[in-house]
């Protein structure tokens, strides 16, 4: 997959999908974190191992989830 951007809130991301399925999360340069999605009753459940706020990674998750409908 390419990357793609995305924009929440008025922040604009660079999402960089990787082959083992998990997104890279770029800001700029800088990356803050990887995200990844984990099979739940009601849709994906996103996780990070990364420093990285549970609202901004359910909402990042969601919009990934959007961006490959």
């Amino acid at each position: 997959m390419e990357k793609f951007e995305l924009n929440l809130n008025g922040l604009n991301y660079d999402v960089l999908p990787q082959d083992n399925g998990t997104y890279r999360i770029m800001d700029g340069e800088e990356k803050i974190g990887v995200i990844y999605a984990e099979p739940g009753d009601e849709g994906p459940q996103w996780k990070t191992l990364d420093d990285l706020d549970t609202d901004l990674v359910n909402d990042l998750g969601k919009a990934i989830t959007d961006h490959n409908a």
